[in-house]
């Protein structure tokens, strides 16, 4: 087996010893996370820094695609009567496509009609058309009629304290709580306004990209918890030996989906081994897939539809047809806004109408939505700034419940309505989500365990070092602007620098040595002043602080970017400054690669993955 080495530091640790990352995260977590009470940054929306990046997006434009001669709704795949008045009568071919594996599909049996085909064997089916003197085919996909899902689901086999309701979970990646503010400005009102959402405010990510969000969310457990399923590594395991929270669902009589688009870069499959057996009833991995080799003419669309309004008709039909059923569907969708800041605009007349048809036709009456996102933008100019950077930590997170749930459930609502401000994360949407099934937690949270439930009342004095954040990631410390002439920052970029250039100084045949160009800002991360003063309530009402308190600040923790050559590569980087010793201390996962590497980490990208951020190839 092929061993890999990261510097951390300044000692060699074996990539594949993951309890000892495992461990050095929980070290960081108990010696240096805040355990002040969070005092949740203040980001103005509208905000000049960043609005100056901000554009309108038109609507996708499908209209060159011209007209899809079958569409799918619901099980039923149905020859279109205005496609038959354009081109006259129409015989159609219809190819089950199912699915071997996460990265292999097989066709299935051919049928032939002149008027419509039955989804039973697979979601989704290949399409091939002829009318006299045209021809039309397209991947087509739907909710198939499966009488072994539908005879095992059931509200009967939940637990007597079960909630009994259903589940619609859905989100987008990159996308902050003010992003979506900004982008989805219909979407935003109607959420708030019509179905009265409550807005976590506080929801803070754990860790680094889509994984490090969706994995604690949908198990409970971080990653490096959990049995390897790296794809690099031999011998690991597929993605199935994860507790995946839809699998709890699934055995109290849900019937349960899983849609993600984007398939080359899927949550599961991208890094990781994916999936051996269909993950849940309903899988959208397979239509991504067989789409995946067609060039989409015009862009971001499916035949006449925009790529994303396939995804909203699927959450619509699944609730359609399992009506009477329990169900559990959560959705991620990426391709407009993983690499464009704007671009995600275009989709939010189209997500105004999926929430105000999913509200009147009924299917909201009994279910719990959540509408959210993994983690603000990591790659887009906005990021450049230091309101953007804290944004990428804070992203949008919505839960929304039915009127009547408000009066029986008045107690429990109450609670969550508390936690409004309160600092979460995703292994407290993950115990939630447990309780939705079993329910628990009804009292005061114990912020002592890691995660607590929202329908219990979490404590105002909550940190980041209870909720298990990393001080690199935690939001709720005060960021404090340090000049760029102040002494310290020299010695910060010297270790940046050093830090990097000793990782790959073994591959120096083929990695360049790096230098700072320029540093582009420094902040130093600390508690709000007024929290290390404070000692007690001075009234007895609490209206009035006693700040007589003193503390002994051991260390401060720095954040640097910088402008690196050759390729003028941008480094973020987290810097621990002890000031006993008067020494400095990085990780090397502390530092982030905030531009795209592109083709300046060819000559590692796939025989050293490790070092894509931090290589650039001399040839």
């Amino acid at each position: 087996m092929t061993l890999l080495f990261f510097w951390f530091h300044y000692t060699l640790i074996n990539d594949i010893d993951r309890k000892a990352r495992l461990e050095k995260i929980n070290k960081v977590i108990k010696t240096q996370a805040s355990s002040l009470a969070c005092k949740q940054p203040v980001l103005p929306v509208y905000a000049p820094e960043i609005m100056r990046f901000i554009v309108d997006v038109p609507p996708i434009d499908c209209s060159k695609a011209g007209i899809d001669w079958v569409k799918c709704r619901g099980s039923e795949c149905v020859i279109q009567e205005e496609a038959k008045i354009k081109y006259g009568p129409i015989k159609c071919s219809f190819t089950d496509i199912l699915r071997v594996n996460d990265y292999t599909l097989s066709d299935g049996e051919t049928f032939y009609s002149s008027e419509y085909y039955k989804l039973e064997r697979s979601d989704v089916v290949r399409v091939s058309c002829k009318s006299a003197e045209f021809k039309w085919s397209g991947i087509l996909t739907g909710i198939r009629i499966d009488n072994n899902i539908w005879d095992k689901t059931n509200w009967e086999e939940m637990p007597s304290n079960s909630l009994k309701m259903n589940v619609l979970m859905f989100g987008f990646d990159s996308l902050s709580h003010n992003a979506f503010i900004r982008k989805l400005p219909k979407s935003y009102d109607y959420l708030t306004k019509m179905l009265d959402a409550i807005l976590l405010k506080g929801y803070n990510i754990i860790g680094d990209g889509t994984p490090q969000a969706l994995i604690p969310l949908l198990t409970g457990k971080t990653e490096l918890e959990l049995p390897d399923t790296r794809k690099r590594l031999k011998d690991t395991e597929f993605v199935d030996v994860y507790p995946f929270i839809w699998n709890d669902f699934k055995d109290n009589g849900y019937v349960t989906a899983f849609l993600e688009d984007l398939a080359d870069l899927g949550t599961f499959t991208y890094r990781l081994n994916g999936f051996k057996e269909i993950p849940t009833d309903h899988y959208m991995r397979t239509y991504y897939l067989a789409n995946s080799a067609k060039n989409s003419i015009p862009k971001y669309c499916d035949g006449e539809t925009p790529s994303h309004k396939v995804m909203f008709n699927i959450i619509r039909d699944f609730f359609t047809v399992y009506q009477t059923k329990p169900k559990f569907l959560f959705g991620f969708h990426g391709e407009l806004s993983h690499d464009d800041y704007n671009l995600i605009g275009a989709a939010d007349d189209d997500l105004l109408q999926l929430l105000t048809e999913l509200n009147i036709s009924g299917s909201l009456n009994n279910t719990v939505l959540i509408i959210m996102a993994d983690h603000g933008h990591r790659f887009a100019d906005v990021r450049n700034t230091i309101q953007g950077k804290q944004e990428e930590r804070l992203p949008f997170f919505s839960f929304s419940f039915p009127q009547w749930f408000k009066k029986v459930h008045s107690h429990i609502y109450n609670n969550f309505k508390s936690n409004e401000d309160k600092l979460v994360t995703p292994f407290d949407i993950h115990l939630t989500l447990k309780d939705i099934i079993d329910l628990k937690h009804t009292h005061v949270a114990d912020i002592s365990q890691r995660a607590v439930s929202l329908f219990s009342k979490i404590p105002a004095e909550r940190s980041c070092s209870h909720a298990y954040i990393e001080p690199h990631w935690c939001a709720c410390l005060d960021w404090i602007h340090v000049d760029i002439s102040d002494k310290i920052v020299h010695r910060l970029g010297t270790i940046l620098m050093d830090t990097i250039n000793n990782l790959t100084s073994v591959y120096r045949d083929i990695c360049a040595s790096l230098s700072i160009s320029s540093i582009i800002w420094v902040t130093k991360l600390g508690p709000n002043s007024n929290l290390l003063k404070f000692s007690r309530n001075a009234d007895i009402d609490g209206f009035v602080a006693d700040l007589s308190a003193t503390m002994d600040i051991k260390t401060d923790l720095y954040q640097i970017k910088a402008l690196v050559i050759p390729g003028n590569s941008l480094f973020e980087a987290s810097i621990t400054h002890h000031k006993s010793s008067n020494t400095l201390d990085v990780k090397i996962s502390d530092i982030s690669r905030i531009n795209m590497y592109g083709k300046q980490a060819k000559c590692v990208e796939k025989t050293l993955p490790f070092l894509r951020k931090f290589c650039f190839c001399k040839n």
